[in-house]
Parts: structure tokens; C-alpha cells; sequence
């Protein structure tokens, strides 16, 4: 077959379905494949961070069209999925000890999306830190916090752990974060809250962002900040699971409770930021020197860390531009034999697939028409 461009542009459905808009890709998504429609294929690999502990649903590489206005959603939900979206570039960074030679598990990873939502040039960031630094277990249903962990590196040995407290987390938990123009100069330097009391929020408790708690800004503009979200703010207001004494039981695994499937065990920050606060240079780079809890199930709450290679074992996807990267995690999901999953902005529907003609081209049943858009990937309904 003939290279073709993959161009990631969705048509409207008709009749019920409401425009899609244009979603142009990038240079973060855009490519040249010579697979055949539906092969999933053009643009990068995209890491997606190996740490258990996600819930049932959670861990899927951040998704583009995300916007500000998901930061207090259940994790692993359907998102609001702004239209229509325009992404620049996708990344992953992977940051390790700094006393740490290899790459088999690092303390934290960086999952960076320069996309245009809804008109605005948008920085969104999440920040995951290894569940074997810090979770969000605790109480009677601790894992790991009792036992003493192993020495980093031939260290010396740390000190048994103490056990882990809802108020552990509130206390003096952040993560502070430095982001770089393209050129590589500094913009904006600030410290995100995790959890902090906030009686406003339906458990009582919320992140404060980078105004309260512990966040803080360092230079720059706090209104550059469009938004903030983390996995307990998440866990507790967006899914509605209060848990402030005891977290849902789990085991080493951190297998997901059935009462609570959506319970994000792991430690994570997320971050828009408006990219004019870049200047004429645009986004660059994102850093963290450290990882920060207290306390830490490490020697240390503080551990030093740089960035190297994500782990070779981690998995790797080519996202499925077509549907926004969702085969990475759940794309087609829940869909009928014999149909497929298309992106509308009302959320996600099923619709046939093409069907092979003796000619060897596409067709589609009764009452649909291939979309060209996609080169026949999808079969829409014809307009009323």
C-alpha cells in the first residue's frame, strides 16, 4: 500500500452526534505508516509509567484533550475531553537516585503534554512517584510501612519503618517542579500541595495547589497555574471514597478493592499551566531534583534525583492517533463484535466497521458511509 500521512482528523456524526471538530496532531503525533487503515499506527512510542497501583482503570498514558477542567474527576473516569485539541508534543522523562546505576525503577516520572485545547496553547504535566517511596495507603491498611527497606546501592541500612497515617500525607507532602522555556531558561518554579484541609471539598480535604499547603510559587505567576490535581484529591472528592482514617485494603500487589476499584494507590501531581507563560521561545523542559514525602518507606523523605532512560521493560505504545492514543489503555473497550470505538464530543460511542467488498476495497452496512477522514476506518451514520 502507498505511504500515506496520518493526519488525525475526526468528522462529525451526524444525526445525534454532535461535531468532533479538527484535531490536527503535530508534531507530537503526526506521521507517515504504510499499515492499513486500522493498524493503530503514526507518531512516537509513548512510555506509559509501569508503577502498580493505578486501580482498575487509571493507568493509561496521559491522554490530550484532557483539560483544566478534569482536575477534580474520579481518575481512570471518562474524561470531558475538550474539542477541539491540537497536540505539539508528548513526552515521558523517567528521574532516578542519584546514588542509583541503573534504570530499573525510577523514583519519579514526568508525562508532559504541549497541546492547544479550545484555542489556548496548554502544558499539561503529571508526576508519578514509585509506590515503593510513598503510597496512598495507610492506617490499619498500611503495605510496606512496617517492614525495613532494603539499602540503595550498597547504603547503609535505613531505619524499620514507623507505619504511614492519613495525617502523613496532609502534614508536609509536595512536589516542587522548575519549567523551561525552549530556550532553556527558566519560567516558572513553584511547589504543588498534595493534601491539605480544606472544608470546602465534599471529604474535607483537597490539594491547595500552588496558593496553600504546601504549594507555593517560587518565580513566576501563580495565574499561569490553570489548574491542579493529585491522585488523594482525586480518590477521595472525584470518586467520592472518604477514606481519611484507613485506605481501602490492598496487598503488595496493590490489587484493587472491589468496594473501591478506582482507588489510585500511587502518589501523583498534575499541573496545567498556560504556555504564555513560556514567552516568544514556547515550552521547554521539565525538571524535579527531588522527591519529597514525610515520611518516606526510603532511608531518607528526601532522595536526590536526575534523568536517564525509562526502564527497557516498561511498556511502550504506539497510540492509536485516530483515537487519541486511547488503544494504549481502552480503546474499543465495551464495543459489540463487529464494531469499533469513535471519539465524538459528548465521550465515545461504537460504530460498525468497514467491511472487506470481493473488489478488495471497504463497505459499510446499510445506513453508513466510510469516513475518508480516517481512509476508511470507520463506518458513520449517513446524514438524515
Amino acid at each position: 500500500m502507498r505511504n500515506r500521512m496520518v493526519s488525525c482528523i475526526h468528522l462529525s456524526l451526524w444525526a445525534s452526534f454532535a461535531l468532533t471538530g479538527i484535531i490536527d496532531c503535530g508534531q507530537g503525533y503526526s506521521g507517515t505508516s504504510n499499515d492499513p487503515p486500522g493498524g493503530g499506527s503514526g507518531g512516537p512510542s509513548v512510555i506509559v509509567p509501569g508503577f502498580p497501583g493505578a486501580g482498575t482503570t487509571a493507568g493509561d498514558p496521559l491522554r490530550p484533550g484532557t483539560g483544566p477542567g478534569t482536575a477534580r474527576d474520579c481518575a481512570g473516569g471518562t474524561p470531558a475531553i475538550s474539542r477541539p485539541t491540537q497536540v505539539i508534543t508528548q513526552t515521558t522523562q523517567c528521574f532516578y537516585n542519584v546514588t542509583v546505576t541503573t534504570t530499573s525503577t525510577p523514583s519519579a516520572t514526568i508525562e508532559q503534554i504541549t497541546e492547544i485545547l479550545d484555542g489556548r496553547k496548554v502544558v499539561h504535566l503529571r508526576i508519578t512517584f514509585d509506590p515503593g517511596f510513598v503510597d496512598n495507603t495507610y492506617g490499619a491498611n498500611a503495605v510496606g510501612w512496617d517492614a525495613t527497606p532494603p539499602a540503595v546501592d550498597g547504603g547503609k541500612p535505613p531505619k524499620p519503618g514507623k507505619g504511614h497515617t492519613f495525617k502523613d500525607l496532609v502534614g508536609s507532602d509536595h512536589v516542587e517542579v522548575k519549567l523551561f522555556d525552549a530556550a532553556g531558561q527558566l519560567a516558572l518554579h513553584f511547589k504543588l500541595d498534595y493534601i491539605s484541609e480544606d472544608p470546602s471539598r465534599p471529604c474535607g480535604y483537597g490539594t491547595l495547589g500552588v496558593t496553600g499547603g504546601e504549594g507555593k510559587m517560587l518565580a513566576g505567576n501563580a495565574a499561569s497555574v490553570l489548574a491542579v490535581a493529585t491522585s488523594l484529591d482525586r480518590d477521595l472528592n472525584g470518586c467520592g471514597y472518604c477514606y481519611t482514617v484507613d485506605s481501602p485494603a490492598t496487598d503488595a500487589s496493590y490489587t484493587p478493592n472491589s468496594a473501591t476499584p478506582r482507588w489510585d494507590y500511587r502518589v501523583v501531581y498534575e499541573v496545567w499551566v498556560d504556555a504564555a507563560a513560556f514567552g516568544a521561545a514556547g515550552p521547554g523542559d521539565a525538571l524535579i531534583e527531588n522527591v519529597h514525602a514525610s515520611p518516606s518507606k526510603a532511608a531518607s523523605n528526601t532522595i536526590s534525583v536526575t534523568k536517564k532512560g525509562c526502564p527497557p521493560t516498561w511498556p511502550e505504545c504506539k497510540p492509536d492517533i485516530i483515537t487519541e492514543g486511547l488503544n494504549c489503555g481502552d480503546a474499543g473497550s465495551g464495543c459489540p463484535p463487529g464494531t469499533i470505538e469513535y471519539i465524538i464530543s459528548e465521550g465515545r460511542t461504537c460504530v460498525p466497521r468497514p467491511i472487506p467488498l470481493p473488489d478488495g476495497g471497504l463497505g459499510c452496512p446499510d445506513g453508513y458511509h466510510l469516513d475518508l477522514a480516517t481512509e476508511g476506518r470507520f463506518c458513520l451514520p449517513n446524514p438524515p
